[in-house]
């Protein structure tokens, strides 16, 4: 009964939302008359189509392109706010890189947007290090909103980009206007990155980290203490790498015979609002970046395909018919079209669905539940148990808690080696001094800034808010602890 409930809802949901929702950057956010229009980005899929672009929304999983023959893929991940899982999404990118067999097939449009493209960047880089067509550079974008003081609309946040370089993409374009965008760390050295930058904000604009709307090297800056203990004899002076005094570069490409890459600091200059704004050229520039990525060629070679599955409410489940559709067939996706998982799905696929399967023992199998319900109540802090707690707060986006139950088992180990001594960063600054003389003075200073934030979150006078920033966090204390 299950199985037969959860098959027809994909073909009656629609009858009740239309396949419409109000999510940010959604290209089923097409209803000019509901409040949350302006937020939506079927404007950007009607330009393509408009323009002789065929295009599609993948629901499910990325690996769901591995299913379109005989085409092009140019992937667009438009702001998208979910966690990407490195699981199935580093396969993914390996297969994407390398399967370009014919010539000039395969592009990427990203537009970062406070969301989760940070982690998926990186997930990309690693994925690139597999392919002999192109490697995609590390790509850091800095919390906070990009300001600019001197070209704005209506305010610095609405940054108005007027100085392009020459580029096929930038051709007949004159101004671009964004909406809190941000920008990749780097500025003069992006190029050195690998990047080509297309714009630069002003010389007046920065990165402002904790919206107080100035420029501050004290608080606006990036921690770049992590890449000293990968890098030797890198600079100590860029360690605290400034985000402001020079123009900030927010559109990069990247060109390789086979592959080509568009970064953007910003989707919302994408969105329903901004893309027909008058007195802009948004929507011209979008379809030069599509032209491009695309090589000028056949369009009937091509798909574009929107990625829906990483844009969900932010406060709620996505309980639109879209989204419930994609959510049942992530599933399959995931498993049928992993390397991994691929050979042995069937077996998964049985196991998964036989407990829904009839069964002469239903009483037996009630009894045997009944009885592992009791024994639950009975655990506490198993391992597993633990570990199901920590996902329920992060699928709850209680990140601050979920954080702290981490940091216990730091917390245990501080206890022992300090013993009577209070935990403060000095203290175990002074402990770890004491048990290595020899100790890098880059990773003293990594440790003090990590007990330097994670004491006030766990005293209450700080919160973990995003997701982003509890994935940070808690990989940050794995290596301290790892180095305590």
């Amino acid at each position: 009964m299950v199985i037969f409930i959860f098959s027809f809802i994909p073909l009656f949901a629609p009858i009740l939302d239309r396949g419409k929702n109000t999510q940010e950057f959604s290209v089923y956010n097409n209803d000019p008359a509901s409040p949350a229009w302006w937020k939506g980005g079927s404007e950007f899929k009607k330009t393509l189509d408009d323009a002789g672009y065929e295009t599609a929304a993948i629901q499910s999983s990325l690996s769901a392109t591995k299913r379109i023959e005989d085409k092009k893929i140019l992937l667009v991940l438009l702001g998208p706010n979910q966690f990407y899982n490195p699981t199935f999404e580093i396969p993914f990118f390996i297969d994407f890189f390398n399967q370009s067999e014919v010539e000039n097939s395969n592009a990427l449009l990203i537009c970062h947007d406070h969301g989760s493209t940070s982690t998926l960047l990186w997930e990309i880089f690693v994925a690139s290090t597999f392919s002999d067509n192109i490697i995609i550079p590390v790509t850091i974008f800095p919390d906070g909103i990009l300001r600019d003081n001197q070209s704005y609309a209506k305010t610095p946040e609405f940054p108005i980009i007027q100085n392009f370089r020459s580029h096929s993409i930038t051709s007949g374009i004159d101004s671009v206007v964004l909406s809190k965008a941000s920008a990749p760390v780097g500025g003069p050295l992006i190029e050195a990155f690998g990047w080509t930058p297309l714009a630069f904000s002003s010389f007046y604009s920065f990165i402002d980290k904790n919206d107080d709307h100035k420029y501050n090297i004290e608080d606006d800056h990036v921690d770049l203490s992590f890449i000293a203990n990968l890098v030797d004899n890198f600079p100590e002076q860029l360690l605290k790498f400034p985000l402001g005094g020079y123009p900030q570069s927010t559109f990069l490409v990247k060109d390789s015979p086979r592959t080509r890459v568009f970064v953007s600091g910003d989707a919302s200059m994408f969105n329903n609002e901004l893309i027909n704004a008058p007195g802009y050229d948004n929507k011209q520039f979008a379809l030069n970046i599509v032209n491009w990525l695309t090589r000028q060629g056949d369009k009937s070679e091509w798909i574009i395909a929107f990625d829906e599955a990483h844009i969900r409410p932010e406060q709620s489940r996505d309980i639109t018919s879209a989204g419930i559709f994609g959510f049942i067939v992530q599933y399959v996706v995931h498993l049928s079209t992993n390397p991994v998982t691929q050979w042995i799905y069937p077996v998964l696929a049985y196991f998964s669905l036989s407990k829904y399967l009839p069964s002469k023992e239903k009483t037996q199998k009630k009894a045997e539940k009944s009885a592992e319900k009791q024994e639950e109540k009975l655990r506490f802090r198993t391992s597993s148990q633990f570990a199901e707690k920590i996902q329920w707060y992060r699928n709850k986006r209680k990140y601050h808690k979920a954080l702290i139950l981490l940091y216990r088992r730091m917390e245990r180990k501080l206890n022992v080696q300090l013993q009577d001594k209070k935990i403060t960063t000095k203290n175990v600054i002074e402990m770890i001094r004491a048990k290595q003389p020899n100790v890098n003075k880059n990773k003293l200073k990594r440790i003090a800034a990590f007990m330097d934030t994670i004491i006030p979150i766990k005293k209450g006078k700080a919160k973990v808010r995003t997701e982003s920033e509890f994935e940070r966090l808690f990989f940050e204390m794995e290596w301290a602890i790892n180095n305590i």
